[in-house]
């Protein structure tokens, strides 16, 4: 039996609120319901949803203001932003946040209902997608692919020489796809012992990393200011069998 997706409604207007979770509900989601970015925090600190409706104003501060932290949670949790505000300045500016949709109030429900389906959909064919290449042990992205069998990083076709560092750190960041991973969760992943603090090493084997990929060039390794990278590449394909 398929598990029933727990979705997020962040609204401080308790009767949208009420109205959402209701229609929400009778569409078969298990929903929770905050009014604050504190009660926001709480749950999320506490839950895995599959799915954030996001208020853009809320009495305590900005709803983008969550999305770093919806993002550390779950990279791939699709965030839909419900705000009276129409203007371009502010679609843009929460989408630039993290946003994947964007509704402006008044809205109708069967609307809302048809993007959060739509949203889960890409959600489920990338996790379906991902799991393929891990069942394939091949990684293909848009400038080089990566054999888990056989431990080799290609660009171009012809083999990256990596060190032993480099190759690992690579396959937890691809293994780990829109997921702000933190400088202390890299250290003590790839080099398997606490960091100490210690952010100049992972920087300099990401650097070291980009040249060697093609990344400097196209991005796919975001570095998040302060706080660690994001591995995104929207042009990796679906891998073959070994």
């Amino acid at each position: 039996m398929k598990a029933v997706n727990h979705i997020l409604l962040v609204e401080d207007d308790c009767d949208l609120a009420h109205i959402t979770e209701v229609f929400l509900t009778h569409a078969g989601y298990t929903v929770d319901v905050a009014s604050t970015c504190a009660q926001a925090v709480s749950l999320l600190n506490q839950t895995t949803y599959q799915l954030v409706l996001l208020d853009s104003l809320l009495p305590d501060g900005k709803g983008n203001s969550l999305c770093p932290l919806i993002r550390e949670k779950d990279g791939l949790c699709p965030i839909i932003f419900l705000s009276c505000l129409d203007d371009s300045e502010s679609i843009i500016s929460a989408l630039d946040h993290g946003g994947d949709d964007y509704m402006v109030k008044p809205f109708k429900h069967v609307e809302l209902l048809a993007r959060i389906q739509a949203n889960l959909r890409k959600r489920e064919a990338y996790e379906a997608h991902h799991k393929q290449q891990e069942k394939n042990h091949l990684f293909e992205f848009s400038t080089f692919t990566v054999d888990t069998d056989l431990r080799e990083v290609r660009r171009d076709g012809t083999v990256v020489p990596l060190s032993t560092i480099e190759y690992d750190l690579l396959l937890y960041l691809v293994r780990h796809p829109d997921t702000l991973l933190l400088y202390d969760e890299l250290y003590e992943n790839v080099w398997n012992s606490s960091s100490l603090g210690d952010t100049r090493t992972v920087m300099v084997h990401i650097s070291s990393l980009r040249k060697k990929i093609g990344a400097d060039r196209t991005g796919v390794i975001r570095t998040v200011r302060g706080a660690g990278y994001v591995f995104h590449d929207m042009q990796n394909t679906e891998g073959e069998s070994l």
